[in-house]
């Protein structure tokens, strides 16, 4: 199926109708990055676009690009596309239909020539859930009671998933879902492994060499620096403000503000990541040397978004995707193989919180640890603060890689952090690197060096404390 993108999001300053007032007028509410979708000859795929508005109006989350509900746009794709070609109205799908349509999603292949499938079974039964809700939502508007369900023209029952909650509230979330016995069988989870202390050494060596200038050079230096020290998802590195680096600075154990991305609705809620000095160190630095700079010669202060990791030519935030591209390059640039994704420093992350909490609550088991969270409100809210999750079964792949490594690994705490540690001396160091390739001067180099070497005694002070506590 070809991959065309079939929706447009609406702009910042699109509204939608909300109702009549009491005095007739038109009542409308703001309605920005809502996908708008139509048919591969360009016409207006009215039906989806009911659907999609329902959903709207349900409240998903519209963040970061569109959020869940351009989700649900690139999943309605695919049955958007599969109907054109086959020149079938939505309401007019019969079971052997829908079932050819899985098969086609099932079977589709790479063009690389691997014959490896394009998505695996889970993506699979992921997009038939999505578009099984939207066909029953296609019956609901034909007024068709007997278009989806156990003895519909497609044969589909409804399922229920209960998901064990993090929050303070005990009670899980119960979520029902459309299954069709063309679903191919779930595959197991298959946790993709933390990115290694040797492939991120690599990424950062290259950038000397892979980068155009100086700005960019500090800019990929600073991302690679992020996504270690707060795994962060990406959208919420594009998201990360200077106000955040700066004041971290003024703590007494800094702490960064990090948007949480992941969330449902489009309520914004932040949480504070423990950071090292040294590391928050090459930030400011970058703040006030690099991007400052940048910033007065591009877009100026008066249109200054804020954003700390952006655009060289246009002093805009970079976009999540860019983030991915960029890792994507230096991954290339440093002839790295296999997956290595901004994700993947996240796994790393979550993955080192873990040892160390289970190193810390001197927890024996996976079972136990998974008891601590859905009991312990202290440890709860330290999950959620450092790593954005609410929902128990999203840190299962965690637990069981963090016990894992866990077996081989000897007082994990102090050694993350001095390990951290000396990734920022060898960081600052290729950022002085490629700070002498501008000619600064060597009076600059040394007041830098002097000042990441206070952040960094600082730190080992307070690695110190805790050793003893």
């Amino acid at each position: 199926m070809a991959n065309s993108q079939l929706y447009q999001l609406t702009q910042t300053s699109f509204r939608s109708f909300s109702h009549l007032d009491w005095e007739g007028n038109i009542a409308t509410d703001l309605a920005d990055n809502i996908p708008m979708i139509y048919w591969p000859d360009r016409r207006w795929c009215l039906e989806a676009n009911i659907f999609i508005q329902r959903l709207y109006k349900q409240g998903l989350s519209r963040k970061n690009g569109g959020g869940t509900l351009t989700t649900y746009a690139a999943q309605l794709s695919h049955l958007i596309r599969f109907c054109f070609k086959n020149k079938i109205d939505f309401h007019d799908l019969m079971d052997n239909h829908f079932t050819l349509f899985i098969k086609t999603l099932s079977g589709e292949k790479k063009k690389d020539g691997t014959n490896q499938a394009v998505r695996g079974p889970n993506a699979v039964r992921a997009i038939g859930k999505v578009c099984l809700d939207f066909l029953s939502a296609v019956g609901d508007f034909y007024g068709d009671a007997n278009f989806i369900g156990p003895t519909g023209r497609i044969l589909a029952s409804k399922k229920t998933h209960i998901i064990q909650n993090t929050r303070r509230s005990s009670k899980p979330i119960i979520r029902e879902y459309w299954h069709h016995n063309a679903f191919p069988t779930a595959d197991s989870y298959k946790s993709r492994l933390p990115v290694s202390t040797e492939n991120v050494r690599q990424l950062r060596e290259v950038i000397q060499h892979a980068s155009s200038s100086v700005y960019l050079k500090k800019r990929r230096y600073v991302l690679i620096t992020l996504l270690e020290i707060t795994g962060a998802r990406r959208f919420e590195v594009a998201h990360l403000t200077v106000q955040s680096v700066l004041g971290a600075e003024q703590m007494e154990y800094p702490m960064l503000k990090v948007l949480t991305g992941k969330k449902g609705g489009n309520n914004e809620e932040f949480r504070l990541i423990p950071v090292l000095r040294a590391d928050l160190n090459i930030l400011l630095e970058f703040v006030r040397k690099n991007r400052a700079p940048l910033i007065k010669r591009t877009c100026g202060a008066r249109n200054d978004n804020g954003i700390l990791l952006v655009n060289e030519r246009t002093g805009q935030g970079l976009r999540p995707n860019t983030i991915t591209q960029e890792i994507s390059l230096l991954r290339l640039a440093a002839g790295i193989r296999g997956d290595l994704s901004p994700h993947l420093f996240r796994h790393a992350f979550v993955t080192n919180l873990f040892i160390a909490l289970i190193e810390r609550e001197k927890i024996e088991t996976a079972d136990d640890f998974r008891r601590a969270l859905l009991d312990g409100e202290a440890l709860k809210r330290e999950v959620r603060e450092w790593t954005g999750h609410t929902r128990l079964e999203s840190l299962e792949p965690y637990i069981h890689i963090a016990f894992a490594l866990r077996a081989s690994t000897q007082s994990v705490i102090n050694q993350a952090h001095v390990s951290r540690l000396l990734e920022s001396v060898r960081a600052k160091f290729l950022v002085l690197k490629a700070e002498n390739t501008a000619q600064l001067s060597s009076n600059d180099n040394l007041a830098s060096l002097e000042s990441f070497l206070n952040a960094a005694l600082a730190d080992i002070s307070h690695i110190k404390r805790l050793a003893d506590s």
